[in-house]
């Protein structure tokens, strides 16, 4: 058991390092106002800022490739949906059928579709001053990171019930003032959904507790030991899939 936890660990540390944001120039100093409760956390400030001002680590969760549960199922032979009572399909997409929309999957069920805002995906300056790509990255993530409430005292702007799947990047709630923008790309990286759709899924994930969970590559097929033995860690019982079809 201790060789197959060592195992995984070194699995999950050998995930690629990506930036998400550049310092092209100095930071600007942030706006005198009061208040930034109408604007979005993401677009004041970068992915990377925000995972720095929250105080992570630099290191790079599971970021595999896109995984098709299906296939899992009979190429590997593992149950997705029963390793990972929740997972969540989203299609970054800016448009077609099921663009912009989340699924949501509960113990294989799918309970709820949500519209969604994506990133942008456009190399754009942050009201901070850093120039970043507003993208959302695409592959097969788990969350490393819940925050029910985080407020920036430096922006005076607040992001709630915040699932972190990759450095400052989460799925969130967003606020009212961009309710109407939910379907379209919007974000700065983030994956907004409406407040009561997201008060809901922080429930459901909190709800299973953490447990040994398989891991993914970078092909979006099971990661296996030198004997073949599927790699686990300990994780979230939920499975984070964005694609862009």
């Amino acid at each position: 058991m201790k060789a197959l936890i060592l195992s995984s660990l070194l699995m999950v540390s050998t995930f690629s390092t990506h930036v998400f944001a550049e310092d092209s120039e100095k930071a600007s100093s942030p706006p005198e106002q009061s208040s930034n409760k109408s604007l979005a956390l993401d677009d004041l400030m970068t992915p990377q800022e925000i995972s720095q001002e929250l105080g992570f680590s630099l290191r790079d969760p599971m970021w595999a490739g896109v995984v098709d549960p299906e296939v899992i199922a009979a190429k590997d032979g593992i149950d997705v949906y029963r390793e990972y009572p929740i997972v969540l399909k989203i299609n970054k997409a800016a448009k077609g059928r099921g663009a912009q929309q989340m699924q949501v999957i509960e113990n294989g069920k799918l309970i709820a579709t949500w519209p969604v805002s994506t990133g942008r995906e456009q190399h754009e300056k942050a009201k901070s001053g850093r120039w970043y790509q507003t993208t959302t990255p695409t592959g097969t993530f788990s969350p490393y990171r819940l925050v029910r409430d985080h407020y920036s005292n430096t922006w005076k702007a607040q992001m709630e019930f915040a699932v972190f799947f990759i450095g400052g990047i989460a799925v969130h709630a967003t606020t009212p003032d961009h309710y109407s923008e939910l379907g379209q790309r919007a974000s700065g990286g983030c994956v907004r959904i409406h407040r009561d759709n997201a008060k809901l899924l922080w429930s459901k994930i909190n709800s299973y507790p953490e447990k040994l969970v398989p891991l993914f590559n970078k092909k979006g097929r099971v990661s296996r030991d030198k004997n073949g033995n599927p790699i686990r860690a300990i994780g979230w019982g939920t499975l984070i899939i964005v694609e862009n079809k």
